[in-house]
């Protein structure tokens, strides 16, 4: 039988996979989304300084050229009211500061610090604790380079982006992992738990595991009895397949057809072939359960013995077909006056018997007048004949045991056919 643990962890270690893959998965498209917004980000901000270098670089040139350091600062200071701008320096040939519209004068650039920079260069730095693009640039002043600029320029708003772009992410990652995980478990408790367990009821239920507190006192042949009742009740919910495909289908109907075998072996081991009644076996487990049910709650029952007057008469003159049809059809009439929980049965040739659970003899009485009544009236449509029964009634005594309420009403029936027959005694 499989585990429900095992199952259910094993179906949850794939769900979790499942979802360890699809994190991933999204993960690396974050990644390679965050790696191209950021790149296409600075080459933006590159070519706004590109543009802003191109503009300006002649005036610049011009005013370090000719010295003019108080229209360089100026003209600085105007460009660093840009946004993000943080700082611009300006350096001489050599790599001297200039001018700068920092707060702290920067030291200079070493000369091999310049040779690189014989056009843009774009790095992102921290400066200041703050994530900065420094961007260099040669000054041209009449076709000549005569300096260099370097502008900070904040970047603070691209990592912002990135917090927020990976906040939003990682809630949509969170969002879909819950929703696909719950639509996987969903699908799997309906399409692999929910037949398991039904499977594994069943199979409790067959068992008698949850049977009553006394199980011990019940005998092989009442297991037995639950057993089948417990398969009427429970296996119409099996999934159950002829696919071998589908495992838990194909199980689910071996099981079911292995247990309607099983099923079908013990009705037909108690039921009489001729009648299709319980036969004697059936009723001596019937009377032996009713007897220990009495004698435990003190319950009445009434047991009926019923034996067909002449019925010799019938085989003689019409044939044992004949005789064995009257039986098929008296059988019928039983039924028929019957309550759903009396028990009637073939005890034997053409005697049968009737157990009235919680019944008093009055009522079994009541019961045996009817029945008599209902078949002297009725014509047997094989032979086109009618036929009487005669019957002897007994009622549950405290200490009886199955024997002595069979002998009462034996007595009884003996007593109904020494009187004339077609008649009812009890005793």
């Amino acid at each position: 039988m499989l585990s429900n643990r095992s199952l259910r962890f094993k179906i949850n270690l794939s769900i979790a996979m499942i979802l360890l893959i699809v994190t991933l998965v999204f993960g690396s498209i974050l990644a390679i989304y965050e790696i191209t917004r950021r790149n296409d980000a600075i080459q933006q901000v590159k070519q706004f300084l590109d543009d802003l270098t191109a503009q300006y670089s002649e005036q610049l040139g011009n005013e370090i050229f000719a010295g003019q350091e108080l229209a360089l600062s100026a003209t600085l200071a105007q460009l660093k009211k840009r946004s993000n701008i943080l700082t611009i320096d300006t350096y001489d040939q050599v790599g001297n500061l200039v001018v700068t519209t920092a707060a702290k004068s920067p030291e200079g650039l070493e000369l091999d610090q310049l040779r690189p920079f014989g056009s843009p260069v774009a790095r992102l730095q921290h400066w200041h604790n703050q994530p900065v693009l420094s961007y260099i640039s040669p000054i041209i002043a009449y076709n000549e380079p005569v300096g260099y600029w370097q502008i900070r320029y904040a970047m603070t708003t691209l990592n912002q982006q990135t917090l927020e772009i990976v906040s939003i992410f990682s809630a949509l990652i969170i969002s879909l992992s819950l929703l696909l995980g719950l639509l996987l478990n969903n699908i799997l408790r309906r399409f692999v738990l929910k037949p398991v367990y039904a499977l594994q009821k069943t199979m409790h239920s067959i068992e008698n595991r949850d049977g009553p507190a006394d199980q011990e006192e019940i005998d092989d042949e009442q297991r037995l009895a639950r057993m089948v009742c417990a398969f009427d009740e429970h296996s119409c919910h099996l999934k159950v397949s002829k696919e071998t495909q589908d495992e838990i289908g194909s199980l689910g109907y071996a099981f079911q057809q292995m247990l309607l075998a099983l099923k079908n072996a013990y009705i037909g081991s108690r039921t009489d072939v001729l009648t299709k009644l319980n036969n004697r076996r059936k009723l001596d487990e019937v009377l032996a359960f009713e007897i220990k049910q009495s004698s435990r709650y003190q319950n009445p029952f009434a047991f009926i013995l019923i034996d067909i007057d002449y019925f010799k008469t019938v085989n003689d003159t019409h044939g044992h077909l004949v005789g064995d049809r009257v039986l098929v059809e008296l059988a019928e009439l039983l039924q028929n006056c019957l309550r759903t929980t009396d028990i009637a049965g073939r005890w034997g040739g053409e005697e049968f018997i009737i157990i009235l659970p919680q019944q008093k003899r009055l009522h079994a009485q009541q019961l045996a007048e009817k029945l008599r009544n209902t078949i002297c009236s009725h014509r047997f449509t094989d032979a086109n004949i009618t036929i009487t029964a005669s019957f002897g009634i007994s009622e549950y005594l405290p200490g009886d045991s199955a024997a002595g309420l069979v002998k009462r009403a034996d007595d009884a029936l003996y007593e109904a056919k020494r009187f004339g027959r077609n008649r009812i005694v009890w005793q």
